[in-house]
């Protein structure tokens, strides 16, 4: 099941475990301050004329000082240390939604209008599809979302521009570097956009797969026709949403080159059916805020259901402070009973 996550860092699980840092630091000032009473009897005294008691005497703080690391490593084990924890939220309703956006040179024209001055159809269909993803997060300046979303654009081919992604950054990203086609991939392809669309989605474990379609043309491009793509998705029950871009006046439009060319027809009869066969819904955007409503209303009509009760996911990462800890304790041992200790 895909989640909602968010990074929280390293934290401990049970910190009321350090208390006991107070008991082992207190022992380790008893140990250092007794004094040694053993003695060594040599049967000459010569042996040991060149040494100075003082000169040995920080030895005897290297077995309790080992010991105090060891248990100071096994208290953090005790503590929980866990790594890379993650803040999640069931969701009852998995929605995978793929993007497919026109980018033929038909787009080019500017018959929107933005800011108060005109713009081209590719610049407002960018900035609703990012308005759109914008309002699919849970919190507005979080990176991740509630829906994992990709991006297909086509025009007399399709591609895919973003896969499948919580990562709402990278998908934005994309969206705001997406420019027209080049002349020699002109055309609109929507038989093929629809078709990718479909086999991205086929390897989704979603609950709710959409597809959310906008377009300014009819299809003159592509070796899969879109009633074809339209009755694969309608097969396996991915729904389709279909919007018309553009004005929905005849004549012509300046492109953002400074153009003259012809209002191009929308195939509205064939969006519809696409929509209504895949139990979807047809849009028709003739100015900005038509768009806008277009895909709040898409927003509305796909909310992701999200469970209130939260759940913790994480690394334990004791391990490696027990296995540091029981080598110290080890180490600790061997200064005491071989190296530092009385002789008897």
């Amino acid at each position: 099941m895909l989640s909602y996550f968010q990074n929280k860092g390293i934290f401990f699980t049970y910190p009321y475990f350090f208390l006991l840092l107070i008991p082992v630091f207190i022992l380790f000032l008893i140990e250092i301050r007794k004094k040694n009473t053993s003695s060594i009897l040599f049967s000459s005294s010569s042996l040991l004329s060149g040494w100075e008691i003082d000169a040995l005497h920080w030895r005897r703080w290297i077995g309790p000082l080992l010991s105090l690391l060891a248990f100071i490593c096994f208290i953090i084990a005790l503590a929980g240390p866990t790594y890379g924890v993650k803040l999640n939220r069931d969701r009852a309703n998995v929605i995978d939604i793929m993007l497919c956006l026109d980018i033929s040179g038909s787009m080019s024209q500017q018959d929107y209008m933005l800011g108060g001055m005109p713009r081209d159809r590719l610049y407002v269909a960018k900035k609703s599809a990012i308005h759109f993803v914008e309002h699919r997060k849970e919190n507005k300046g979080d990176r991740f979302g509630l829906d994992r979303i990709g991006l297909i654009l086509f025009a007399g081919v399709a591609w895919t521009r973003c896969p499948l992604t919580l990562d709402y950054e990278v998908l934005l990203q994309a969206l705001n570097k997406t420019d027209f086609a080049p002349q020699e991939k002109d055309g609109t392809a929507i038989g093929s956009a629809l078709g990718l669309a479909v086999r991205r989605l086929l390897q989704s474990e979603a609950k709710s797969k959409v597809i959310i379609l906008l377009t300014d043309g009819i299809n003159n491009r592509g070796e899969i026709t879109p009633k074809e793509a339209k009755e694969l998705a309608k097969e396996k029950g991915i729904k389709v949403y279909t919007i018309g871009a553009g004005t929905s006046e005849t004549g012509y439009s300046i492109t953002t080159t400074g153009q003259m060319i012809r209002n191009q027809p929308i195939d509205e009869a064939l969006l519809q059916e696409i929509a209504q066969e895949t139990g979807g819904k047809y849009f028709r955007a003739t100015d900005t805020e038509g768009l806008m409503k277009a895909y709040d209303e898409i927003n509305r009509l796909e909310a992701t259901e999200v469970d209130v009760s939260d759940f913790y996911e994480y690394k334990e990462s004791f391990l490696p402070f027990v296995i540091i800890g029981a080598l110290l304790m080890l180490a600790s041992t061997y200064s005491r009973r071989i190296l530092w200790d009385p002789l008897p």
